[in-house]
């Protein structure tokens, strides 16, 4: 299992997107937090940060992951519904951006 790296540096690729993700879907934190982050996105409020972690995500969405360990999605989010990265990411961005198509797909 992948340590919570991100925690102890912030400047690590997608540290934002991982710590978010860890705050507002981890399982211990999912029922009480992650309809206030689906509220943010949808609402488009969170300051910079929110635009940090929307950037971090439509990279990693499009394939990117770059400095990236592997294991570190699924540590962070401990997500169940999903076999891979690539399908709770996609989920994640239709959920949270559901009027914006995802990017790197076309209609």
């Amino acid at each position: 299992m992948v340590k919570s790296y991100w925690l102890d540096d912030h400047s690590v690729p997608f540290a934002t997107f991982l710590a978010i993700i860890q705050t507002y879907y981890h399982p211990e934190a999912r029922n009480d937090n992650f309809e206030e982050l689906v509220e943010w996105a949808r609402a488009g409020r969170g300051g910079e940060k929110m635009a940090v972690f929307k950037a971090e995500l439509a990279r990693l969405v499009q394939g990117e992951r770059e400095g990236l360990r592997l294991g570190a999605i699924e540590a962070a989010a401990e997500y169940d519904d999903w076999s891979s990265d690539e399908e709770f990411l996609d989920w994640l961005w239709q959920e949270l951006y559901p009027g914006e198509p995802v990017p790197g797909r076309h209609a």
